[in-house]
């Protein structure tokens, strides 16, 4: 069965309620809660204190229809009290993941939080189960946007998929903007027209014509400001406007989102009578694809019509078979993963870029047969790069990524573990960091674990260097030292074996230095190992090949405690913890300056 809700002209924003404060997102992670503060207070007054909402911000018209460029102008004038928020979903509360329940099942206890407050801000936004077809009628009837019809026992997903399918009443959608026309009529300030695009499986920019209504001389002034920020040389679309349609053009980094409303595309895929409705500074131009119509009929139960919103392209990267499932138990597909780390992409990108790099690839999924690799080999995607490292007997090509387009490539290949290397690409021979790994042996508890990852911290604090702490999305946790530029490896790995062999010494009867596991037994092996020159460790923010799709999740030293276990963040949850956070629980990570002097050593 299918329902059906009304379709809002607004700003999609996940809220976060975490200790009676709220956070606004959008889906790309930035944060609006300064923009939307009025309803921020409202969802703070609720009763409910911990739970993250889904639903859209919008501006009401006199007949209670959602007005997108009245929403722009409200937000322009914060004294406008005249935001609502309309909430469709509910995936946390009280401490329960509710992402793996029903749709039906959580409107239903998302009607018993919102259904019965007063009528202001907040809204929950009611729903019609089947007659698709009726309720899409009379949905245009009274001049909506459309209806977003879902399945009712579809599970939350954050990528657009069969189970969630929009109907427009009018051909409406997102397009990049990379370039304009200039203006030749003195009567028309900034600019012409906008130059239009979406990116196609390939990652290309493909260019799909331009939109000159619909603009006031303030809104052309304001883009036309925008547009002189981000001027590049060449045409950023594969296929230009050529010969005199090329005349007057300016070109511009791909950056802004428009979104506008037109008839029809054409037989050479232009739009035909477009028309501006506004900038979404809510949506990634990475992410802007063509959308292909549901069907004449709104439904799948009217028609059997299968071919929905669902894309197949996530950060530009094409992904084949995006509905294999990787991690069985939590039903989690080859998109959801690369639609993660999308989401998280200003997270763990930092720890892995311009980095040699040994993946795990699991094709069939987390419980099917998984590999290592870190030599470049035939079918890599483009954006998976090879960097020549020079070993004992020859030279190898290891892999290494540059932006978010080679991270999505890695989950297009099946890789569910990134493990980088110590250093970074431009000098290699310098590592920039030093790991202690805490593996429990066989009959240790994990708060065993957590009692030496502090002995660790307090005997580097005495040597005189700023330690990081990770969980390990495995049994352990790691230990992270950010270090300048200055040791070699066998410098840094022959300290890290003194710092190791230091808490060997204090309780021989707890920690082993060896890595013989026949001697683990009853103790904890602190794995400096991973210090050596071609040695890696699971990066933060990684997603591990085990059961529950853990996160190997950076942490506060005051975060650390044995109720935090290695795995207790996952792909489930992350996004909702880093939303919450006030800062970053690695804030002084990149920015500490120490290195490994001669004094430290004497003193280990």
């Amino acid at each position: 069965d299918w329902l059906h809700e009304v379709k809002f002209d607004g700003y999609r924003l996940i809220s976060v309620l975490s200790g009676g404060k709220v956070r606004m997102l959008t889906r790309g992670g930035k944060d609006w809660t300064g923009k939307f503060g009025g309803i921020a207070r409202a969802l703070g007054a609720l009763s409910v204190k911990s739970a993250v909402f889904d639903g859209e911000a919008v501006v009401l018209d006199k007949n209670g229809v959602s007005d997108f460029q009245a929403l722009q102008n409200a937000l322009k004038d914060p004294r406008k009290n005249s935001l609502h928020y309309f909430v469709f979903d509910i995936l946390y509360c009280s401490g329960y993941d509710l992402t793996r329940v029903p749709l039906l099942n959580r409107k239903t206890f998302l009607e018993k939080i919102l259904g019965f407050i007063e009528p202001g801000v907040i809204h929950y936004s009611d729903h019609i189960v089947g007659k698709g077809s009726r309720v899409f009628e009379d949905a245009c009837k009274m001049s909506l946007e459309g209806i977003v019809s879902k399945r009712a026992a579809s599970l939350y997903s954050q990528r657009r998929t069969r189970d969630w399918l929009k109907v427009k009443c009018h051909k409406r959608q997102e397009f990049v903007v990379g370039g304009y026309k200039v203006s030749t009529k003195a009567s028309r300030p900034g600019f012409g027209s906008l130059l239009l695009g979406f990116y196609d499986g390939e990652g290309n920019l493909v260019y799909s014509g331009g939109v000159g209504t619909g603009f006031d001389s303030k809104s052309l002034k304001s883009i036309r400001k925008e547009l002189d920020s981000i001027p590049r040389k060449d045409s950023p679309f594969v296929n230009p406007p050529t010969g005199a349609d090329a005349r007057g053009l300016r070109w511009v980094r791909p950056e802004l989102v428009a979104e506008v409303e037109f008839t029809e595309w054409t037989d050479d895929n232009l739009l035909r009578h477009p028309s501006f409705k506004g900038l979404r500074e809510d949506k990634p131009a990475s992410e802007i694809i063509r959308e292909r119509s549901s069907g004449e009929e709104p439904m799948a139960e009217d028609n059997g019509n299968k071919n929905g919103m669902a894309t197949d392209t996530i950060a530009g990267v094409h992904l084949t078979h995006p509905d294999r499932v990787l991690y069985p138990d939590q039903g989690l597909t080859k998109a959801e993963l690369a639609q993660f780390y999308a989401d998280i992409a200003d997270w763990i990108l930092p720890h892995v870029v311009n980095r040699p790099l040994t993946i795990v690839r699991c094709p069939g999924g987390s419980q099917g047969q998984c590999f290592y690799q870190k030599n470049v080999g035939e079918g890599l995607p483009e954006a998976v790069h090879g960097v020549s490292i020079e070993g004992k007997d020859a030279h190898r090509t290891y892999i290494s990524i540059s932006d978010v387009k080679g991270l999505i490539s890695l989950v297009q290949i099946g890789v569910l573990e990134i493990h980088p290397w110590g250093s970074r690409i431009d000098k290699l021979e310098r590592p920039d960091r030093m790991v202690f790994d805490l593996d429990p042996g066989e009959g240790v508890s994990y708060p065993g674990v957590v009692e030496g990852a502090f002995k660790i911290r307090d005997i580097l604090d005495g040597l005189g260097l700023v330690s990081f702490v990770k969980t390990s999305g495995g049994k352990g946790l790691h230990i992270v030292v950010p270090l300048d530029r200055r040791s070699s490896w066998e410098e840094m790995k022959s300290f890290s074996k003194a710092v190791a062999d230091e808490v060997v010494k204090l309780e021989p009867a707890k920690y082993i230095a060896t890595a013989s596991k026949a001697k683990r037994k009853g103790k904890i092996f602190i794995d400096y190992l991973r210090n050596n020159r071609d040695a890696t460790t699971v990066a933060a923010y990684s997603t591990r090949a085990r059961k529950g799709a853990p996160v190997s999740t950076p942490i506060t030293w005051d975060e650390l405690s044995p109720d935090l276990t290695p795995n207790k963040y996952n792909v489930g949850n992350l996004r909702a913890r880093l939303s919450s956070l006030k800062e970053d629980p690695w804030k002084d990570f990149f920015t500490t300056r120490q290195s490994i002097t001669a004094a430290m050593k004497k003193k280990v």
